[in-house]
C-alpha cells in the first residue's frame, strides 16, 4: 500500500483489520498508523517500469519490466509474479530520478510547492524580509532605520526618534532579522521596572517571540532548580530584565558577561548617565560591561541631543568608542559641527509628514459642593506635620491619592484617624467627575465613540467602574495589573467592537504598549504628578497611526492644588504637543509639585512654578529649533517613503493565505474559514497526515488572519505572517519534504513541444530553466511560470509508461545544470491549441 497524501512513508504493509479501522505498517519510516477501514488515505502500490523490488521469498532484487492487465508484474528477465510477492527497494529520491521512474505527485501538492517557492523568494522583500513578519503597520521612517542598522556588523545603534513614532518598533524589528538570520542567540533586553512587562508582551503579540522576564522568583527558581550557581543567562536564553533590579544585583551584570549577550537592547537608555569626570552612575556601571562585549548593542532614547548633548554623547560613546575615545571634546565637536557617527537614528514628526494635533479640553463642573468636599479632604491632609523625609513621603502619597479620588486614599487612612476617614467618605459622595463621566458615556455610546479613560489607582478604577455600570446600567471595560494577559487581551478586543463598551478604564499599566489609536478621545480622570506619566498616557493615543486629531479631556477644579497642577501643565503645553524627551525638566516639575503639596495647607499660587515653567520652555524651544539635526548621517527624509514602501510586494499575503491554507488542507490539519477578512481557526490534530510540524507542538490550535491590518486592529488574532510557528512549519514541512517535487503539465500554446521545467533555489532567488529536445528555453521558463498560464487535467500513468519513457526525461536532464539539485521538476507538453 501507499498512503496518497504522505508518500514520505514509504511502502506500506497492511497488518490487520480491527472492526472498521486498518493497521498498516510503513517498515522504512518505523511507523505503525490505524486508519479508518473507508479512509481514502490508501491506494494500492503501483511498481513503475524501471524500478527495483526484491522477491519476498528468496530476498532477490529484481528490475520492473512493466505490468500485465491482471495486474501481475513482469520482470526484465521474463518471469511474472504478484505484488504479494515483491517488496519495492529505495530509489534514489532525487526529482529527476522519481520522474523518471514515473512517481507523479499530486497536482495541488505541485502547484502548492511552486507557490512555497515563489513566495520563499517573494517574502525576501528586496531586504525588507524578516522585517515584514510583526503584527505593526508599516511605517517607512521603521523599516529605514532597521535596515539602516541592520547593515552593520556589528549592530550598534542609538534609536533617537521624537517620542511616539514607534522606537520599540524599531528595536524589534532589528531584534527580530538578527534572530531569524542566526546572527543573534543570547538576546537580553534591559528597561525600566515599569516597561519590563510592555516589553515581554509587545514581543510575543507582535513578533512572536517567546521571552522570559528575569524577576526575584525567576531568579530564585533558577537557583532552586539548577543550583545557585547556575547563571540565568544560560538557563534562559532570551530575558527581559529591571534595571533597578540589574543596578541592586552586580552579580547579575557579571554572570550576563559571562555568559556572552549576542544582543543587547536598552530602553529609556538616557537612564545612563556619566557626569564629566566620573565613573558613571550606578545604572551606566551595571550596563558599559555588556555593552562593551563588542556585539550588537541597541539604545533606545527619548531625549534629544539638543537638550542633553553630554548625555546623548556618553551613549554614543558606549556604541562607538572608537570614534568617540575617552578625551575627545564634546562641546569642541559640536561647535566644529562635525557629524555624528554613523550609528543613529532621529527621525522627527516632521519628518513623516507630522501627527494629528492634540486638542485637550479642560472639564469645569459647575458643582460648588462637590468639589468643595473634596478640597476639603486634601487641605486637611495637607495640614498633617511631617517632621522628616518618611514622614513628608507618606503624606505626599496621601495627597496625590486624595487628590486623584477619596476612594484611592481611603485604604491609606488607619481607624484612628475618624476625620480623615469621615472627609473622605463624603468627598467620595459628593465627588462631581463620575456623574459627569456617566452622562457623557451615555452619550459617547449613542455615538458610537469609544473613550480611553486613565486613572493612576486600583481603587479608583474599581469606584468608578461601579458607579458608570451602576448609572448607565451598561459593560464598562477595565484594564489593570492584576488581570491576566488573556484577559486583558479580551476586555481590549471587546472594547474594540461596534457594540462592545464606550469606555474602558485603565491604570497606568495601559500604557503597556497598547494601540488604542482607534479611541476618539483620552479622559485623564485624575492628573499624575509626574508630567511625563501624563505624557505616556497621552501617546497612547497620540501617535504614528492616528488619524485624527487626539482630544484629551481633563478636570479643572474650581480652586486648591487640583487646579494650580491643571494650569501649571497647561502653560507646558502637556495637552498641546509631545514633551516626552524633556526628561530632566518633567522631574523638576514632579518635584515642584510635590514639595508645594507637602508644604501645608492653602492656595497654591502658579507663579510659584515660574522657575520649573520657563526651564521647561527654553528645553522646548531648543528641541523644536533641531540645531544639530544636520548632523546626522543619512537620515530618513519623506520623499524616501513611496520607494521605500513600494519594495513591499503588493500579493505577499495573498500568496502566504494561499500557500499555508493550501498545506494545512493537503496535511490534514484542520483549518476553518471563519467570518473576517482573512480568518482560520487551524488545529494539528489527530487527522493530521503528519505526526508534527517544525515548531508547532501537537493539538496546537491556532485562530489568525493572513490581513495586516486586521491582525492590527484586533491583538486576539495571530498574524500569520513570516515567523508565525505555523507558517514557517508548513513550510519546512514542504522544503523537507518530498511532496510535490515533480509533475506533469499539458499546455494548450502555439506550438507543439515536450521538455523539463526545473527551478532552483540560489539563496533565497528563485530560478527556473526549461529545456526541450532543442535545448535550453528560457522564454518557456518564463512563459510557463506566468501566473495566468493555464494547465489541463494528464493522466498520468498514460505518460510515463510509454515506452522510452525514462530514456527520455534523462536525455532532457542531461541539458539540465549538473552541480545543482533541483527543488521541482516538471514534464510539461505544448500542444497546439
Amino acid at each position: 500500500m501507499r498512503h496518497r497524501f504522505n508518500p514520505d512513508l514509504g511502502p506500506g504493509r497492511v497488518l490487520a483489520v480491527e472492526g472498521r479501522r486498518v493497521v498498516v505498517e510503513f517498515p522504512e519510516r518505523g511507523e505503525t498508523l490505524h486508519l479508518a477501514a473507508n479512509s481514502d488515505a490508501l491506494e494500492r502500490l503501483v511498481l513503475a517500469p524501471g524500478s527495483r523490488a526484491r522477491l519476498e521469498s528468496s530476498g532477490e532484487l529484481v528490475t520492473i519490466a512493466g505490468s500485465d492487465d491482471d495486474g501481475r508484474y513482469r520482470l526484465e528477465d521474463g518471469r511474472r509474479v504478484s505484488l504479494d510477492e515483491l517488496w519495492p527497494v529505495p530509489e534514489p529520491t532525487s526529482p529527476i530520478d522519481r520522474l523518471a521512474r514515473g512517481t507523479i505527485d499530486h497536482p495541488e501538492d505541485v502547484a502548492n510547492r511552486l507557490d512555497a517557492l515563489r513566495l520563499k523568494s517573494l517574502r525576501q522583500a528586496d531586504g525588507l524580509g524578516s522585517f515584514l513578519g510583526g503584527r505593526i503597520e508599516l511605517f517607512p521612517h521603521q523599516l529605514y532605520a532597521a535596515e539602516q542598522a541592520c547593515r552593520t556588523d556589528p549592530v550598534r545603534w542609538l534609536l533617537a526618534d521624537e517620542v511616539g513614532l514607534g522606537k520599540t518598533v524599531e528595536a524589534c524589528l532589528i531584534m527580530n532579522r538578527l534572530i531569524h538570520t542566526g546572527r543573534a542567540e543570547r538576546v537580553l533586553v534591559v528597561a525600566p521596572e515599569t516597561l519590563v512587562v510592555q516589553w515581554l508582551g509587545e514581543l510575543w503579540r507582535k513578533y512572536h517571540q517567546v521571552f522570559v522576564l528575569l524577576d526575584d522568583q525567576r531568579l530564585k527558581d533558577v537557583a532552586r532548580d539548577y543550583g545557585s550557581e547556575m547563571s540565568p543567562f544560560d538557563v534562559h536564553r532570551r530575558v527581559i530584565v529591571a534595571l533597578e533590579l540589574l543596578v541592586e544585583r552586580p552579580r547579575l551584570a557579571e554572570q550576563a558577561v559571562a555568559a556572552g549577550i549576542d544582543l543587547l537592547v536598552v530602553d529609556e537608555a538616557h537612564h545612563l548617565r556619566r557626569p564629566p569626570g566620573h565613573p558613571g552612575e550606578p545604572a551606566y556601571r551595571a550596563v558599559a560591561p555588556i555593552a562593551a562585549l563588542g556585539r550588537h548593542v541597541l539604545l533606545l532614547t527619548a531625549t534629544p541631543l539638543e537638550d542633553d548633548a553630554h548625555g546623548f554623547f556618553r551613549l554614543l560613546q558606549l556604541l562607538r568608542p572608537d570614534a568617540l575615545p575617552e578625551d575627545v571634546s564634546f562641546d569642541q565637536r559640536l561647535a566644529s559641527r562635525e557629524p555624528l557617527p554613523p550609528c543613529v537614528s532621529a527621525t522627527r514628526r516632521a519628518d513623516v509628514g507630522g501627527l494629528p494635533p492634540r486638542r485637550g479640553r479642560a472639564v469645569e463642573i459647575d458643582d460648588a459642593a462637590g468639589w468643595g468636599a473634596l478640597a476639603e479632604l486634601v487641605e486637611h491632609l495637607r495640614r498633617q506635620p511631617a517632621r522628616n523625609a518618611a514622614q513628608r513621603r507618606r503624606k505626599a502619597q496621601r495627597v496625590a491619592r486624595a487628590l486623584a479620588s477619596p476612594a484611592a486614599v481611603l485604604p491609606l487612612l488607619t481607624a484612628r484617624e475618624k476625620e480623615a476617614r469621615r472627609l473622605a467618605a463624603a468627598a467620595d459622595e459628593a465627588d462631581p467627575r463620575p456623574r459627569w463621566l456617566a452622562e457623557q458615556a451615555a452619550g459617547w455610546m449613542a455615538a458610537g465613540e469609544k473613550a480611553l479613560v486613565f486613572v493612576a489607582w486600583r481603587e479608583t478604577l474599581d469606584r468608578l467602574k461601579s458607579h458608570l455600570e451602576r448609572a448607565g446600567r451598561t459593560r464598562v471595560g477595565i484594564f489593570h495589573e492584576d488581570l491576566s494577559p488573556e484577559r486583558r487581551d479580551l476586555e481590549v478586543a471587546q472594547f474594540r467592537l461596534a457594540d462592545g463598551p464606550a469606555v474602558l478604564i485603565s491604570t497606568e499599566c495601559g500604557g503597556e504598549g497598547r494601540n488604542f489609536t482607534f479611541c476618539d478621545r483620552l479622559v485623564l480622570y485624575d492628573l499624575p504628578w509626574h508630567p511625563a506619566v501624563v505624557e505616556q498616557r497621552i501617546g497612547r493615543l497620540d501617535r504614528i497611526g492616528r488619524s485624527k486629531p487626539t482630544e484629551i479631556l481633563y478636570f479643572r477644579p474650581p480652586a486648591g492644588l487640583g487646579r494650580t497642577v491643571a494650569l501649571l501643565y497647561e502653560r507646558i503645553g502637556l495637552f498641546e504637543q509631545p514633551l516626552g524627551g524633556l526628561e530632566r525638566e518633567l522631574r523638576r516639575v514632579a518635584r515642584a509639585v510635590e514639595e508645594q503639596a507637602v508644604a501645608g495647607g492653602g492656595e497654591v499660587p502658579i507663579s510659584a512654578f515660574d522657575g520649573v515653567l520657563e526651564a521647561a520652555r527654553e528645553a522646548h524651544d531648543r528641541v523644536r529649533q533641531a540645531a544639530y539635526h544636520e548632523l546626522y548621517r543619512e537620515p530618513y527624509r519623506p520623499q524616501m517613503a513611496s520607494r521605500i514602501l513600494a519594495r513591499v510586494p503588493a500579493e505577499l499575503e495573498q500568496l502566504t493565505q494561499r500557500v499555508v491554507t493550501r498545506a494545512a488542507a493537503r496535511l490534514g490539519l484542520g483549518i476553518e474559514p471563519l467570518r473576517g477578512i482573512a480568518t482560520y481557526l487551524t488545529e494539528l490534530g489527530s487527522n493530521a497526515l503528519v505526526d508534527h510540524l517544525p515548531g508547532v507542538a501537537s493539538g496546537a490550535r491556532f485562530l489568525g488572519t493572513f490581513d495586516r491590518a486586521e491582525a492590527v486592529a484586533d491583538e486576539t488574532l495571530d498574524f500569520f505572517a513570516t515567523g508565525h510557528p505555523l507558517v514557517e512549519g508548513l513550510l519546512a514541512e514542504l522544503e523537507d519534504g518530498d511532496r510535490g517535487r515533480v509533475g506533469l503539465w499539458q499546455i494548450a500554446a502555439d506550438e507543439e513541444t515536450f521538455g523539463l521545467l526545473a527551478l532552483y533555489l540560489e539563496g533565497e532567488r528563485l530560478e527556473a530553466v526549461a529545456v526541450d529536445r532543442s535545448g535550453p528555453r528560457p522564454d518557456l521558463a518564463e512563459r510557463l511560470l506566468q501566473p495566468g498560464c493555464r494547465h489541463e487535467r494528464v493522466d498520468a500513468r498514460r505518460w510515463t509508461e510509454q515506452r522510452g519513457w525514462a530514456k527520455a526525461i534523462r536525455r532532457l536532464a542531461e541539458a539540465l545544470p549538473e552541480e545543482r539539485r533541483p527543488q521541482l521538476v516538471v514534464a510539461f507538453r505544448l500542444r497546439r491549441a
